[in-house]
């Protein structure tokens, strides 16, 4: 959101042209990214990004709200002009914040914002506590920063639903994780934490190393949830720690590595003819969109 990325207007162009080719179901995420994007486009990096990021949430939404729109500030300078397209959706799409860590968290709750969480990173356990900071955080009762007051949790992490455990190692399954664990560790480390020491590194994704090295526990992942694989029986078992923990929607992402693609088609036809009539079941309402995004 910083305007070095791209100047808010654009953002309230693109966002609302969706929300109308959609019929409203845009949901609009935002962030300040991490100090290697910043750095290349001259943003701060550093907490004057994150005033950035909430200035210019602020920008977009009166663009959105209002017939035409003026702004004179330090951040941006931009004369009255007409704003459009405006949202399908009235008064605008709910909006979320990206967070890695804690204090991002209790930004999205203070300003009244989804938390998009990352399962991928840490345990479940780890994750309810970064909930439980958003959900505190809510509770200080300051104004919301949009009109639409998002109190939801999203969380993404990679799913595969079979029937049978050993025919899917025969088809690639952990060697798909693996793959993904270490290109992401290196990605990381390379892209998004080199300013920072190897112990703020290891905060951030604890296992940065032995990903980086290959040494990829795929048992370790599974046994913390920190992934969702296994049978239909199991993985409804774990989306309902997710539940536990404070997640309200599930963010499932299937095609990862090298994984075949009627294999994954397969884990989509699992999920949703024998986990969510299982959730269903068990009294829970199964955002669709959320969980496939279609």
């Amino acid at each position: 959101m910083p305007p070095g990325f791209q100047h808010p207007a654009r953002v309230a162009e693109k966002v609302a042209a969706v929300d109308i080719l959609s019929h409203g179901r845009v949901e609009w995420g935002t962030g300040r990214s991490t100090p290697m994007e910043q750095l290349a486009f001259h943003v701060p990096a550093n907490d004057q990004s994150r005033e950035m990021w909430r200035e210019a949430v602020e920008i977009v939404v009166k663009m959105w709200e209002q017939e035409t729109f003026s702004w004179d500030s330090d951040l941006l300078q931009m004369p009255e002009r007409m704003q459009t397209p405006k949202p399908y959706q009235d008064p605008h799409p709910p909006c979320w914040l990206a967070a890695a860590g804690e204090s991002s968290a209790a930004n999205a709750g203070r300003h009244g914002l989804g938390l998009l969480s990352f399962a991928l990173l840490q345990p479940v356990e780890a994750m309810a506590k970064h909930i439980q900071v958003y959900r505190n955080a809510q509770a200080e009762g300051k104004t919301p920063l949009t009109r639409i007051k998002n109190d939801r949790v999203g969380a993404y992490t990679l799913v595969h639903c079979t029937e049978n455990l050993e025919e899917a190692a025969a088809y690639g399954l952990w060697d798909s994780v693996r793959w993904w664990y270490q290109h992401l560790a290196e990605f990381t480390l390379r892209w998004e934490l080199p300013n920072l020491s190897p112990e703020e590194q290891e905060a951030v994704f604890p296992l940065l190393k032995p990903s980086i090295e290959g040494n990829i526990d795929v048992q370790r992942y599974t046994d913390e949830d920190m992934i969702i694989v296994g049978t239909p029986e199991e993985c409804v078992e774990k989306i309902l720690r997710y539940e536990e923990a404070g997640v309200d929607q599930l963010l499932c992402y299937v095609q990862f590595g090298t994984l075949p693609h009627e294999k994954v088609m397969h884990n989509l036809e699992l999920l949703g003819t024998k986990v969510i009539p299982e959730l269903e079941r068990r009294g829970h309402r199964v955002d669709y969109k959320a969980l496939f995004g279609k």
